[in-house]
Formats: C-alpha cells, structure tokens, sequence
C-alpha cells in the first residue's frame, strides 16, 4: 500500500473514531435529558395534587368556620379565640347594617326609589342565620375537644415540633 492510501485510510479511521465518541455522548446527552424531563413530569404531578390539596385544604377551613359561625348564632360556641373571632363578625355585621341604614337615609331625603337605587341587600353573608336542622341541631360540640382534634390532625400531618411553632406564633 501507498503512503498516501495508508495516510487516507488512517484519516477515514481517525474520523470513524470521532464520530462514534459523539453519538455515544449525543446518546447519554439524550437519555439525561429524557431523564430530566421523566423527572420534572412527576415533580409537576406532585405539585398539581399539592395545589389540589391546598385547595380542598382552603374549602374545608371555609366550611369550617361557616360552621362555627353557625354553631355561635345559636349561643354554642364556648372557646375564646373562636368566639372572639365571631364577635369580630358580628361586630362588622353590625357596621354593615348602620352604613345600610345610612345609605336608606340619603336615598330618602333624596326621594330616590328604591327601584333605581344600588341594590345592597344582593350581598351574601359569610354564614346564614339559619334555624338549626336536625343533624345540626342534635351537634353539641365542645370547643376544646375540636381544637384538640384539630391540633392532633395538624401533628399527623407536620410533627408535633411544627404544631407548636405555629402554635407559639398565633
């Protein structure tokens, strides 16, 4: 054989060689990278139940507190914190009602109808006065044992020490 063959032949084998080192490492470089996005799939699947949760989490507190406001209409809630917030409520309930009647007086000695006045009465309470149902009406809950409940629930889920972080926060 030739110098010349041999050198071409050893050029051809030199560029063999670089070629099979790059489809090995575009190879790993496309695996990592199925890998990354296998990777970042589960994590926005867990974050998306997260935020589901976080959700479900935020409808509960509502209904619950919906519920203690109901249970403080009828005289049944005992516990400080709780009934102090219900009479916050109730506080701004009777602010809303003397800011109403105020704006009845001006549309009165305007002589405006109520037909073509603002309508505020179309507001929804936070929780209705309602008569109790059956199964409400039978619930005698006491205060202390839901909050005991509650921060037991909140142990389960996060550890004792974390409970009472936010405890010592609030």
């Amino acid at each position: 054989m030739r110098t010349s063959d041999r050198s071409a032949d050893n050029l051809w084998g030199q560029i063999k060689q670089v070629l099979r080192e790059f489809f090995r490492g575009s190879q790993k470089t496309v695996s990592s990278l199925a890998e990354t996005f296998d990777r970042q799939a589960g994590i926005q699947k867990l974050a998306a139940r997260i935020r589901l949760l976080r959700r479900q989490r935020h409808q509960f507190l509502l209904t619950m507190g919906k519920k203690a406001y109901s249970l403080h209409t009828r005289g049944k809630v005992r516990n400080r914190d709780i009934l102090a917030d219900c009479l916050h409520i109730d506080e701004i309930e009777a602010e809303i009602q003397q800011l109403q009647a105020q704006i009845e007086e001006i549309r009165r000695q305007a002589g405006v109808s109520p037909d073509l006045a603002l309508d505020m009465e179309n507001e929804t309470p936070v929780a209705e006065h309602e008569e109790p149902s059956e199964d409400v009406a039978s619930v005698t809950v006491e205060a202390k044992s839901v909050d005991e409940q509650v921060v037991a629930q909140a142990e389960e889920q996060t550890g004792p020490a974390e409970v009472e972080q936010i405890e010592g926060e609030s």
